[in-house]
């Protein structure tokens, strides 16, 4: 077996120096398919220790493309799905103020 990669560059909506730590952070909507969710864990996996890739939801609580229906009838939404890869997220409501001027 060969294993490959495809170079790809990355262009954060906002960069944020908090705490001597580079904060990448991403504004979503919505997430539309599988391949632009997955590519935020592959980009997590290049990061240096010293950055963090965060979330911005304008609706956490949106369900995820394709997420199947549960028992009781929910969809994985972006905040769920944020939690189980362990990004951080954050929506308008509780954003800190001291991101909030984050237009590097």
């Amino acid at each position: 077996m060969l294993e490959y990669t495809i170079e790809h560059k990355y262009h954060p909506d906002f960069i944020k120096i908090i705490n001597n730590k580079v904060i990448y952070l991403e504004a979503k909507g919505r997430f539309w398919d599988y391949p632009e969710y997955s590519k935020y864990i592959w980009i997590r996996k290049v990061l240096p220790e010293e950055c963090e890739l965060v979330f911005l939801f304008s609706d956490p609580y949106a369900p995820m493309p394709a997420a199947k229906k549960r028992k009781d009838g929910t969809k994985r939404s972006h905040a769920e799905w944020a939690k189980k890869n362990n990004f951080r997220w954050f929506s308008r409501d509780n954003l800190p103020d001291s991101w909030k001027d984050a237009t590097d």
